[in-house]
């Protein structure tokens, strides 16, 4: 018998949260027969204990073993199902299973690609990259994957997001540190033709924009006379599109990507394909900026999983707690 009890809600109302949190609570109760604790969309110890965040025992082993690598994923990722971390690990850890399925998914989905050779999880760099792994803290990615495009073998980081609102925004902007007297980027910050004006470079020394100088990544009106573009919501999209292009030149590939997959849906992250488009304004190969729509992604699992009962039943999970929210 199912259970009717979703639980208690976190957030009411309309927006993609509320849906996606509702939607939640719902497959926790009905589909999952599973406790909750605090609110609907955390699971109870039970339930925590039994697995029931993950549709496949390869994506808790996925995240397990990642987990216990160091560095990557959090304890709230087994817990919450609104965990973007969760929702990777439910898409992704079968296709990085079987790269033969990952290349029909991801083949019709990012341009180019006709093969995917390995899919890595919470990828971190090695030091020398950006020079800026303290332990937990540094940039990394939610996926990295090899593959072959058809002018060659590339590299494609990956950030999944499920119901965040926004990106991470650079550290020397948060208001917090105005607060706490710490020492702030101005706003006015003149980096054209001095990147050491920016404060990662010249008070941290980590490589962010030494990098992006190396890749000549950016448009040559990237900057402006005055104020860093990457100052705000772009600063995510910046270190890992410069993430994406440094690995491939590492590793010899010919073709560098940077992907945002997350459900279309969640426009107050997307803000209507504006966040992304105002970043492809400032790269110099546009086409190396790319956005994958969750529902397309499971659209085309459904699609490749006909014939085969174990992954029918990986895809309905997937329809039944992230599709068409």
């Amino acid at each position: 018998m199912a259970n009717e009890d979703v639980g208690t809600p976190y957030t009411r109302g309309s927006s993609f949260r509320a849906r996606a949190e509702a939607r939640q609570r719902t497959y926790r109760a009905q589909t999952l027969n599973a406790g909750w604790k605090g609110y609907g969309h955390l699971l109870d110890d039970d339930a925590l204990e039994a697995r029931r965040n993950f549709i496949t025992m390869e994506a808790w082993q996925a995240a397990r073993d990642r987990q216990a690598a160091g560095k990557g994923v959090a304890d709230r990722t087994f817990r919450n199902m609104l965990s973007s971390q969760a929702m990777c690990f439910n898409i992704f850890a079968t296709l990085q299973a079987d790269v033969q399925l990952a290349s029909r998914v991801l083949g019709k989905l990012v341009a180019g690609m006709h093969a995917v050779r390995t899919i890595t999880f919470e990828y971190t760099p090695a030091n020398e990259v950006f020079r800026d792994q303290t332990g937990r803290g540094g940039v990394d990615c939610d996926l990295l994957i090899e593959g072959e495009w058809d002018s060659g073998p590339g590299v494609l980081v990956v950030e999944t997001k499920f119901v965040e609102p926004e990106f991470s925004t650079c550290g020397f902007r948060k208001k917090d540190r105005q607060e706490k007297g710490k020492k702030m980027c101005p706003e006015d910050v003149q980096l054209r033709g001095d990147p050491g004006a920016c404060l990662y470079e010249s008070a941290k020394k980590y490589l962010y924009w030494s990098r992006t100088i190396e890749g000549a990544t950016l448009r040559e009106d990237a900057l402006s006379a005055r104020g860093c573009p990457f100052g705000g919501e772009l600063w995510q999209l910046w270190v890992n599109h410069t993430l994406a292009h440094v690995e491939a030149s590492r590793m010899g590939a010919k073709v560098a990507r940077y992907a945002v997959c997350a459900p279309a849906s969640n426009n107050e992250l997307l803000q209507g394909g504006e966040v992304l488009s105002r970043f492809r304004a400032l790269v110099k190969d546009p086409s190396t900026v790319l956005f994958i729509d969750v529902d397309s992604v499971i659209d085309e699992i459904l699609s490749a999983s006909a014939g085969s009962a174990a992954l029918a039943d990986w895809a309905r999970g997937l329809q039944a707690r992230y599709h068409r929210i």
